[in-house]
C-alpha cells in the first residue's frame, strides 16, 4: 500500500510541475494572407518524453483553425538537458484587413491560460515569382487528369538525396460546384489504417502533428476545390533502397451508398550522396548562419556572448554541438545549445541555436570565422558546403600573457611577437605564427650554412 501511495504521490508531482510549467506563446501579430497565425503553449521537463496533455485552443473571429503541430526543443542547462515540448495551433485568414481578436483562454490538463485581445494585421501576399511559379508546378500535376472528387497521396521530393527531407501529404479533394452529397465513413477507424500503410521504412520521421482534418481552399483554372488533409509528415532517407508507397483506398458514403476513392502509387527513389570523408556525418539540406554577438567591441578581460542559430530545409538537430578549443587570444565557454524542428509551408525545418562565451586575451581585431563553420551537404547546389561565421569581434586595453612571456631572455626571438599578431592580423592563432617564425629561423640557419661552405670553398 505504502508503494502505491508513493507511485501516486510522484506521478502527483509530477503533473503538477508540468501544468505549473506551462506557458503561452502567440504568433506574430501582422501576417501574410499566405502565412498561418498560431497561438502555442510550450511544456517543460527533464525528461525527453511527455504524456500528449488535454488541450482545447479557443475559436477566433475571422479565423479558420487548422492543424495542430507539435515540436520538441533542448537546452543545456548546468550541463543538464532540458526538453521544452510545443503545441501550436494555426489559424488561417479568408481576407486582408484589420481583425479584432478579443480575450480568450487556452486549456492545458484543466490550467486556463488567459490572452488579451489584440489586433491581427492581415496583408497581401508578398510571394516572389519563383515561388508562384512552382506552386503551379505541383498544382498543374496534381490535379491533371482530374475532373471529379479524388483521392490524392504526393510528395514534394520524388528522388531525393540521402538524407534529405521530402513532405508526404494525403488528401481528399472535392469540387465546390459538385452536387451530389458526401460524408466521411468511420474516419477514426479507416485513417489511422491507412497512415499505417503510406508510412515508409528506413526513414526518419518528423510530423506535422496534424490532430483533426486540415480543411482549406485551392483553385485550379478558374475552378474552386476544398481540399480534406488527413496526414502531412516529413520524411528523411536513411538509405538509397526505393521507397514504394502504395495506392489507398478511402471509402466514403454518397448519400446512403457506399463509395470508394483510391490514390495513385509513389515511388520515392533516393539518391546516392557524392563520395566524400564527411559522407553521412554531415546534415543534409539548404541551411543558413544567423549569428550575433551581445557587443563587438571588448575590453581584454570582459566578457561576450556568441549565439549561432543554424537554420534551414532539414534535420539540422543532426548538427554537433561546437566544441571551440580556447587559444592563446580568446577563451571558449559553451552556455547551452537549443535543437527544434517545427513545420513552415509543405516543409519541416530546423533550428540549432548554441550560446558561447568568449573572453578575449589579448587585444586585436578576431575574424570568428577562424573559430566558427558548419560543414553540410548542400541539396541545392548538390555540393559539400560550409557556413562560416562573419563576425568581427574588436578588442582593446592591455595583453593578459597568462600563456606566453615574450620578454624574457629564452624567448628573444618571439619578443614583441603577441603585439603583432593582436594589431595587424585577423583570424590566425597564436600557434599558426609561432610555426611560421620556426620555419623562418630554419631558413635562416639554411642560408647562413650553405653561406659558410660556399666561404670555405673560396
Amino acid at each position: 500500500m505504502r508503494r502505491i501511495f508513493f507511485f501516486f504521490g510522484v506521478f502527483l508531482l509530477a503533473f503538477t510541475d508540468l501544468r505549473a510549467q506551462a506557458t503561452l506563446l502567440m504568433g506574430e501579430k501582422a501576417i501574410m494572407l499566405e502565412e498561418n497565425f498560431s497561438l502555442s503553449f510550450v511544456l517543460k521537463s527533464t525528461n525527453a518524453s511527455v504524456e500528449t496533455p488535454t488541450y482545447k485552443f479557443p475559436e477566433l473571429p475571422g479565423l479558420r483553425k487548422l492543424g495542430v503541430s507539435r515540436s520538441k526543443a533542448t537546452d543545456i542547462q548546468n550541463g543538464e538537458p532540458v526538453y521544452s515540448f510545443t503545441f501550436s495551433q494555426y489559424y488561417q485568414a479568408s481576407a486582408t484587413g484589420t481583425l479584432l481578436i478579443p480575450s480568450a483562454e487556452i486549456i492545458v490538463n484543466q490550467q486556463s491560460l488567459k490572452m488579451d485581445g489584440f489586433a491581427l494585421q492581415v496583408s497581401a501576399s508578398e510571394q516572389k515569382e519563383e515561388v508562384i511559379e512552382e506552386t503551379k508546378a505541383q498544382i498543374e500535376e496534381l490535379f491533371k487528369g482530374q475532373n471529379s472528387v479524388f483521392l490524392a497521396l504526393t510528395s514534394t521530393q520524388t528522388q531525393p538525396f540521402v538524407g534529405q527531407g521530402f513532405t508526404l501529404k494525403f488528401s481528399l479533394f472535392i469540387p465546390d460546384d459538385n452536387s451530389t452529397r458526401y460524408s466521411f465513413d468511420r474516419n477514426d477507424i479507416q485513417i489511422p489504417a491507412l497512415i499505417q500503410k503510406l508510412r515508409p521504412k528506413n526513414c526518419w520521421e518528423e510530423s506535422f502533428g496534424l490532430q483533426e482534418v486540415k480543411v482549406s481552399k485551392v483553385v485550379y483554372k478558374n475552378k474552386k476545390y476544398t481540399e480534406y488533409r488527413f496526414f502531412q509528415s516529413s520524411y528523411f532517407a536513411l538509405d538509397a533502397k526505393k521507397i514504394i508507397i502504395p495506392s489507398l483506398s478511402l471509402q466514403l458514403l454518397k448519400n446512403t451508398e457506399k463509395v470508394v476513392f483510391s490514390s495513385k502509387p509513389i515511388v520515392i527513389s533516393p539518391k546516392e550522396l557524392p563520395n566524400h570523408p564527411l559522407k553521412g556525418k554531415v546534415p543534409v539540406g539548404d541551411f543558413r548562419l544567423v549569428e550575433s554577438l551581445t557587443r563587438n567591441q571588448v575590453q581584454t578581460g570582459d566578457s561576450v556572448v556568441y549565439v549561432s542559430s543554424v537554420i534551414g530545409d532539414g534535420n539540422s538537430i543532426l548538427w554537433d554541438a561546437k566544441l571551440v578549443e580556447s587559444d592563446y587570444f580568446l577563451n571558449f565557454s559553451p552556455l547551452g545549445t537549443q535543437s527544434s524542428v517545427y513545420p513552415y509551408g509543405d516543409k519541416m525545418l530546423g533550428n540549432k541555436t548554441e550560446k558561447i562565451l568568449i573572453i578575449p586575451s589579448q587585444p586585436g581585431k578576431f575574424a570568428l570565422k577562424s573559430y566558427f563553420n558548419w560543414i553540410y551537404f548542400n541539396t541545392r547546389t548538390a555540393t559539400y558546403d560550409t557556413l562560416r561565421s562573419e563576425a568581427i569581434l574588436t578588442v582593446s586595453g592591455q595583453p593578459s600573457d597568462r600563456e606566453l612571456n615574450t620578454q624574457s631572455e629564452t624567448m628573444l626571438l618571439y619578443r614583441g611577437l603577441e603585439k603583432l599578431a593582436a594589431e595587424r592580423v585577423i583570424g590566425y592563432r597564436w600557434i599558426d605564427w609561432k610555426q611560421i617564425f620556426n620555419a623562418f629561423l630554419g631558413l635562416v640557419l639554411l642560408w647562413l650554412v650553405i653561406l659558410i661552405i660556399k666561404a670555405k670553398r673560396k
